[in-house]
């Protein structure tokens, strides 16, 4: 009479998985009939990562030490197994999945137009959502213009003429794609003039969507609108598919990439970060990447926050310093801040004007510990005096910090009140958090340091179990006791 909690289960284990650095963590893993899911922690259940098997592409052991790979619409999942025996029960759990969820059509689909009579008895003719559809079951090619007659943007990976589906009539546009925005032309007097653009950021997923008539139609999911779309047959209906998310895979792992310059974080920092990502995710690219201005051309004269327009007869725009991007003055109401990118690259300690959102983002994220200075910009600390000074307090304080944590006495507890929630300052001297960077720009971070210095270093000079933990120099073997923290009269 129990519930059984691996119903449903395939497979449960652990495995490694190798991050964007090539960093390799372990994570638990369970594999289900649709869906295979990373946890951090088996037993807090803290689910960080979870992949569609519907979306699986690909699947192929690596090497002979258990590493195999899993390939997601264009983003590949490396993962390693304690043994190649392991690997390969993973492999055919996960075939075994993949072939009950998505039966594999062997032949393919034939496509017929259905005859509806033309009146339902009354003399009146059929108005339900299926008549409707047939109005889009015009076969591609025969009663469309495909032809573009202008030169392709500078910047175009691809650019062609796509039918748009505007209020039930088919429309035909110049889509044009490129690294950063997919671009919507109307043609008029013989000018390609810009209707819309979206951002990649904004792209949420494009898929095929043969309800509207067959396989040379698909849809665009963007955040604020989904497009239907006609390509002229089903090859270039998938080229386009193929090159969209291509591109999109692209910014998602720079935006990773991004991220992962930050740092490993622990398991409570990636879910709060990971529900913070949701909203903003496009503005984790700019936390240690300066911005470049794209102009109001590329946002189409549109608020990048509330689509309104902005520029020339419209409300004035205003330019965000954290991202690059223009909004109107209801979403920048000229809140100014430190920008942590140009902090950590040109030491530029200049508080700028952001827009709303981006200033909710750094307060969001302003504790933690995201920015790793090693990886992102290590030569600051050579060519700012300041710095220097801090990474070596930094230093200091991690070397102390072992020894309070090894002490009974309880001062690691006073120690943590001091720290004001910052325990990553005794684990890693590199990392810092938003907030640590205001407070080097205002000049208060160092003299925080110093008085958590100088507690830790007083407890250690006065407690008989630290003191007891010291050294004598292997060289002059004087009975003067040194620490490895005091790095003015010793070098380890």
């Amino acid at each position: 009479g129990l519930s059984n909690p691996f119903r449903g289960l395939l497979k449960l284990g652990s495995l490694e998985r190798r991050g964007a650095m090539g960093i390799w963590k372990e994570f638990c893993c369970e594999l289900s009939p649709l869906e295979l899911r990373l946890f951090l922690d088996h037993e807090d259940r803290i689910c960080v990562e979870s992949y569609s098997l519907l979306r699986c592409e690909s699947l192929a052991l690596t090497h002979s030490d258990g590493r195999f790979e899993l390939v997601f619409l264009g983003k590949k999942l490396y993962l390693r197994a304690p043994s190649r025996d392991e690997a390969e029960d993973w492999l055919d759990r996960i075939r075994e999945a993949l072939q009950k969820c998505r039966p594999q059509v062997e032949e393919e689909e034939e496509w017929e137009t259905l005859e509806y009579p033309e009146d339902d008895g009354e003399g009146q003719p059929i108005q339900s959502d299926s008549a409707a559809l047939l109005q889009y079951s015009d076969v591609p090619g025969n009663s469309f213009d495909w032809t573009p007659a202008h030169e392709p943007e500078l910047d175009a990976i691809k650019e062609a003429v796509l039918y748009m589906d505007v209020d039930k009539t088919w429309v035909p546009f110049i889509f044009s794609l490129s690294l950063e925005t997919l671009k919507c032309f109307k043609v008029r007097n013989n000018d390609k003039i810009l209707s819309n653009s979206y951002g990649i950021e904004t792209i949420q997923d494009i898929l095929p969507d043969t309800s509207l008539g067959g396989p040379a139609f698909f849809k665009v999911i963007t955040s604020k609108a989904v497009l239907k779309l006609q390509a002229e047959n089903a090859e270039e209906a998938a080229l386009w598919r193929d090159l969209v998310r291509e591109v999109l895979m692209s910014y998602l792992e720079g935006a990773e990439e991004a991220l992962t310059l930050g740092g490993s974080l622990d398991g409570h920092s990636q879910v709060i970060l990971k529900n913070i990502v949701k909203e903003n995710s496009f503005l984790l690219q700019y936390l240690v990447a300066i911005p470049v201005e794209k102009g109001l051309d590329s946002q189409s004269f549109i608020c990048a926050g509330c689509s309104r327009q902005i520029g020339f007869s419209f409300a004035k725009p205003k330019l965000c310093a954290f991202s690059g991007l223009y909004y109107c003055d209801s979403c920048h109401r000229d809140d100014e801040t430190v920008i942590p990118s140009r902090l950590i690259h040109n030491w530029d300690l200049t508080k700028r004007g952001v827009c709303r959102q981006a200033l909710k983002f750094l307060t969001q994220i302003r504790n933690q510990p995201l920015i790793d200075l090693k990886l992102v910009n290590e030569s600051l600390y050579d060519h700012v005096e300041r710095m220097g000074r801090i990474r070596r307090s930094r230093e200091q304080l991690k070397l102390l910090g072992d020894y309070l944590i090894m002490c009974r006495s309880g001062a690691l507890k006073e120690l943590s009140k001091r720290l004001d929630h910052r325990h990553y300052l005794l684990e890693c001297p590199h990392k810092y958090s938003v907030a640590d960077l205001r407070q080097i720009a205002d000049g208060v971070f160092e003299t925080f340091l110093q008085s958590l210095l100088q507690f830790a270093s007083h407890h250690v000079y006065n407690c008989d179990l630290c003191t007891q933990r010291g050294f004598i120099c292997q060289i002059c073997n004087s009975s003067d006791i040194i620490f490895p923290f005091e790095f003015d009269t010793t070098t380890r």
